[in-house]
């Protein structure tokens, strides 16, 4: 074993194994990427050495008091047995809050009680659910295994593992992203506890702001969105992330009537720009998805720009109150989106159309990627100089952001792509779908984004999309906490 630097350490503890004839006490003391438990504190020969990884199965055991739940012991796999170590609360939930998207955790069902359902897809579901230990509510999306083992050779759960580990890179900007909190695995489901965002979707809003004089947000609010939407995808691509489902219904507020909050969700589509093939190529939301995504082969590849298009999608919805691309049907949504034809010749207003709005939009909308703009250049555009204060703050922030942590993406995406393991077979056998002049659907998440248009069986495009999770609301209470093990067991619907 290699020479142990206690130096290093984040954290030690004393722990107690019970025994039938006698406990033992150990020395648990934390690294960046493993534990170690021994009899004494500063040993170099420990009896158990845990590295982090998702694989590594972590279990809280919680004990009942007066004023709550608190956490007493966990369970820790070792040479395929568990092993239980009890420990003082206070250093039990600073080793948890080490261990947080470092390992998975099981038994959802003893920390969290669940809510509402919030949300439902094909695939997943989106509940609130309380904390039982700091009694705050947190939103869980629960992603059924079934669903994953469906897509061909293992794509799915390939796909589930990628967005785990974009969350994991943005999990520091709190302002920007829907942060991932806890990773659980059930025996059915996988379970992405995320922070819980008091407000609603941008697609929502947009209803909401339909029963307003101009049937539109006040263009002082789209100014505001936008300037925050680029920020967040200016500090998304400095990491090489492409987001590939930006739209309105993927862009929440984090609190209500304060558009200043408003956060990218559902990194579900997302990969790496240095990937050297991406899964699941054609993908997106019709209406909304870059041309190069629709006509690019697929063992071709795009780039980040594609977001920045999607950035343009929204705009003219959020000005014109109108699709940028119609169609009664789905094909033809989608026959417009590919053709790409774009009529920028909107009657100025003075107020929500004007001639910086008109030139901003076209920046976003070229159909050359090459031409497009970037998220920083679109932020120093002259549509956003009324609130030029609020600009400012957002290009000073985003420029030490990225400068802070560009010196640390490297290792970062090294680490994603000794995860990402694409087995050569999957990409073989997408570019022959190519040839045959199909586009591969995978099974996991099959389903139809616009409303009320569905797609023909036999349609010419097939497009692998996911429904959104944040346009479904229920009301329907749960009375009972989950019992130990699935999360959705308690869910009563």
């Amino acid at each position: 074993m290699d020479y142990i630097e206690y130096k290093d350490a984040k954290l030690q503890f004393i722990g107690i194994r019970k025994h039938f004839f006698r406990d033992k006490q150990y020395y648990v003391t934390v690294f960046q990427d493993y534990f170690i438990m021994g009899s004494s504190k500063d040993t170099q020969s420990p009896k158990y050495k845990i590295y982090f990884k998702l694989s590594t199965k972590i279990n809280w055991d919680l004990k009942k008091q007066k004023d709550g739940m608190i956490l007493q012991s966990f369970v820790f796999p070792y040479q395929n047995k568990f092993k239980t170590l009890y420990a003082d609360q206070l250093d039990l939930l600073r080793f948890k809050d080490l261990l947080d998207l470092k390992v998975t955790y099981e038994g959802i069902g003893d920390i969290y009680i669940p809510l509402l359902q919030i949300g439902k897809g094909s695939s997943a579901k989106v509940y609130s659910a309380q904390n039982v230990i700091n009694s705050k509510v947190y939103a869980i999306k629960a992603i059924e295994k079934s669903f994953l083992n469906q897509a061909d050779k293992g794509s799915g759960l390939e796909a589930y593992n990628m967005e785990v580990s974009i969350l994991k890179i943005l999990s520091s900007y709190s302002s920007n992203f829907l942060i991932l909190k806890e990773i659980y695995e059930g025996d059915h489901t996988y379970y992405l506890v995320t922070e819980y965002l008091e407000g609603q979707s941008l697609s929502e809003e947009i209803e909401r702001a339909k029963g307003l004089s101009d049937k539109r947000l006040p263009i002082q609010h789209i100014k505001i969105i936008i300037a925050k939407l680029l920020s967040s995808v200016a500090l998304l691509h400095s990491h090489k992330i492409i987001h590939r489902d930006l739209k309105p219904d993927n862009l929440m507020f984090a609190k209500r009537n304060d558009y200043y909050t408003l956060v990218l969700v559902d990194f579900g589509l997302a990969t790496i720009e240095t990937l050297d093939k991406y899964l699941f190529p054609k993908c997106g939301t019709p209406g909304y998805v870059a041309p190069e995504i629709l006509t690019t082969n697929v063992g071709n590849k795009y780039t980040t720009k594609v977001d920045i298009f999607s950035c343009g999608c929204i705009l003219y919805k959020l000005l014109t109150g109108k699709s940028i691309f119609n169609g009664k049907t789905f094909d033809e949504v989608m026959r417009a989106n590919k053709k790409c034809d774009i009529d920028l010749n909107l009657p100025i207003d003075q107020n929500y159309i004007t001639e910086d709005s008109i030139n901003l939009l076209k920046q976003l909308l070229k159909k050359d990627p090459k031409l497009r703009t970037s998220a920083r250049k679109a932020l120093q555009h002259p549509f956003f100089d009324q609130i030029s204060e609020y600009s400012t703050q957002l290009q000073a922030s985003l420029l030490s952001t990225m400068k802070q942590n560009n010196l640390n993406f490297q290792i970062q995406c090294e680490e994603i792509l000794s995860q990402y393991n694409l087995e050569e077979d999957v990409i073989n056998s997408e570019i022959l779908d190519q040839e045959l002049n199909q586009i591969q659907i995978p099974k996991l998440k099959k389903c139809n984004q616009l409303i009320e248009l569905q797609s023909p069986q036999k349609a010419i495009f097939q497009f692998f999309q996911k429904e959104p999770l944040s346009i479904i609301r229920s009301s329907r209470l749960v009375d009972l906490a989950s019992p130990r093990g699935d999360f959705i067991d308690g869910i009563q619907e």
